[in-house]
């Protein structure tokens, strides 16, 4: 936090940047289910995140929305701004309470021709939210409650930095596309193994160890995208070891 901005794109911005951007900058305090953008309509703010968590959701016709990524710290919501697009089909909702930079869209893009680091960082970091987008959505269509409900608890505690998550079961049901029973029958096995404690409306985690063994491949997928995106390695090593295509054609899905 060399500059004083929590948020990880901030944080990584030259000081002749941040002054453009804090002229317009407005801090706000967003609530769980705040609205940041609603499907089909015009995005009308940017924020980047200084604590708390967005939720990217996929809206279906009868009401219900599946959690497609989620935003913390290390982003900005509203990425269809920066690409040019004014609004999408996906809805973003606060997940935690947090804190957040504000800006109008329409100030975002007279700023950017002059801010060339933002929109460098910006870039990578669409390639990082389109990685953890594909892979969520490859979790959900492959892999058990267990595997996906540990890989959505170790992303939330690494986006809050806290143990304790305030989180209910009908609304981890509800990002994870699945029944509620389903979601705390999970839970209640993660408790009587010693891996987290059931709390009011929180879940506190116990022994993040064992809930990282627990997960599929699909975490550590999404945290190397992350730290390619934040500079700190090269990439993916979770399929460092597999044969994933051989004389330049892919083997993906071949029997044996």
């Amino acid at each position: 936090m060399p500059n004083g901005f929590r948020n990880q794109i901030l944080s990584k911005l030259p000081s002749e940047e941040l002054v453009l951007l804090a002229e317009r900058f407005t801090q706000v305090e967003l609530k769980r289910r705040d609205l940041l953008y609603d499907p089909g309509k015009p995005m009308q703010w940017v924020h980047f995140l200084e604590s708390g968590i967005v939720s990217i959701l996929s809206v279906m016709a009868d009401g219900s929305g599946v959690e497609t990524a989620t935003i913390g710290r290390e982003g900005m919501v509203a990425m269809a701004a920066f690409h040019g697009v004014d609004r999408t089909a996906e809805q973003a909702m606060m997940q935690v309470p947090g804190n957040a930079n504000r800006m109008g869209v329409a100030d975002f893009r007279e700023l950017l021709p002059r801010l060339p680091e933002l929109n460098k960082l910006l870039h990578r970091y669409t390639v990082y939210l389109f990685t953890f987008a594909a892979q969520n959505s490859g979790c959900n269509r492959r892999h058990t409650v267990e595997q996906r409900l540990s890989r959505w608890l170790l992303i939330a505690q690494d986006r809050v930095e806290s143990k304790e998550l305030a989180l209910t079961h009908d609304f981890i049901a509800q990002m994870l596309g699945v029944r509620r029973a389903s979601v705390s029958d999970a839970l209640a096995d993660f408790q009587n193994r010693g891996w987290i404690q059931l709390r009011r409306s929180a879940i506190e985690l116990l022994d993040r160890a064992s809930l990282e063994g627990a997960t599929c491949e699909c975490y550590g997928v999404i945290r190397d995208a992350l730290a390619a995106f934040l500079g700190n390695t090269g990439g993916s090593t979770a399929f460092a070891d597999m044969e994933l295509s051989r004389d330049g054609r892919s083997t993906l899905g071949d029997a044996g």
